[in-house]
């Protein structure tokens, strides 16, 4: 007969007397005083009650940010007072060097004279001193042989003439295109490029025979046979004397076909387009410039005038032609004599204000809104 296996001890009476053991021992430690270090703060911190509502503190710019336009008005303003820095200095007025002055400067004029000559027949003047300055102008010929369809891989503007000599000895001058056109003409054969190259030498009477020009090539001399200085106040008619009018000065070159309305337009266009360098003017800016597009004296599409236009119409009226040879004061804008003559110009600060503002880079409005009925 089989014997009955022994019963297991139960578990449970353990875990509830550990259990027992866990919660007597949390009572006793619960009443003991917790260990913790404590700091004593010198000086001691004041707690204060907030308030109900905590003010605000506002700051506000003493100025408001100036806008476009009135950043536009201040360049107007430095760039108008410093066309003509102050100086007791006479100021040179050369050739394509035309400058701003005010009624009491002193200008420098060259007393130039004007040849066409060659180094051959200067060197045989015996009126002229071994340091008289002389301009040299002439052009010289430059061959290389090349073709045609390199010419047309090198030139990006097929329209631009140019002067070849072709293998059978032909002088041809006309449109890359229309070279390149022609049956006639291979464009892989080889040709001879002619350029012409334009020479502009500065020297002196006692130098032109260690210069490396032929003697007999054609040029043209500017002599130059001392300086005159003149007052602009002594030669200006006093009602338009004010202490703050400017007056543009230039000189009469050969170059002024388009008379004194051309000598205008290009001297406003090349200073106002050159700009002025000057320091702190604006963040990030020191140059102050107002670009004049080159058409901008033509009539608008209505028909009416431009702003430009407006203003070179009432200075070509009331110009001055200076002779330099008489010393005498005249205003017929159709005699004017390159090398012989100064042309006088005067703006008031506002006219030349107004002109910077027109053609600021800030202005975007169209051009049609500025037109100016006749």
């Amino acid at each position: 007969m089989a014997t009955a296996p022994s019963a297991r001890p139960s578990l449970i009476p353990s875990f509830l007397a550990l259990l027992v053991v866990i919660f007597f021992s949390y009572l006793l430690y619960s009443d003991l005083d917790p260990s913790r270090t404590e700091h004593t703060i010198n000086p001691p911190i004041e707690i204060i009650d907030p308030p109900e509502q905590t003010p605000l503190t506002i700051i506000t710019a003493d100025e408001e940010a100036p806008n476009n336009e009135e950043i536009t008005e201040q360049e107007a303003q430095v760039f108008v007072e410093n066309l003509s820095p102050k100086t007791n200095k006479p100021i040179t007025i050369n050739e394509y060097n035309d400058q701003f002055v005010r009624p009491d400067s002193l200008i420098a004029i060259p007393e130039l004279e004007y040849r066409s000559t060659t180094i051959e027949a200067l060197l045989a003047d015996k009126n002229l001193a071994a340091n008289t300055p002389i301009i040299l102008n002439f052009s010289s010929e430059e061959h290389s042989q090349t073709t045609l369809s390199d010419l047309a891989r090198h030139i990006e503007d097929h329209t631009e003439s140019i002067t070849i000599i072709t293998a059978d000895e032909q002088k041809l001058t006309a449109p890359l295109a229309d070279l390149l056109n022609r049956t006639d003409l291979n464009p892989d054969s080889e040709i001879t490029l002619i350029l012409e190259k334009k020479h502009h030498i500065k020297t002196h009477f006692v130098d032109l025979s260690t210069l490396e020009i032929s003697p007999e090539q054609p040029l043209e001399a500017i002599i130059s046979h001392g300086i005159q200085e003149i007052s602009i106040n002594e030669i200006i008619p006093t009602e338009t004397q004010t202490s703050n009018t400017l007056f543009y000065l230039h000189r009469v070159t050969k170059n002024d076909v388009q008379g004194l309305w051309g000598i205008i337009q290009s001297g406003l266009i090349d200073k106002f387009r050159q700009g002025l360098l000057l320091e702190g003017i604006s963040q990030n800016k020191d140059l102050i410039q107002a670009v004049i597009p080159a058409d901008a004296d033509e009539k608008l599409p209505s028909g009416l005038s431009s702003f430009l236009g407006k203003i070179l119409s009432s200075k070509v009226n009331s110009s001055y032609i200076y002779n330099l040879k008489t010393k005498a004061i005249g205003f017929d804008a159709n005699l004017i004599h390159p090398g012989q003559q100064l042309v006088l110009i005067h703006f008031s600060p506002e006219e030349l204000k107004k002109i910077y503002q027109y053609f600021s880079d800030e202005r975007n409005q169209e051009t049609e809104t500025f037109a100016i009925t006749e």
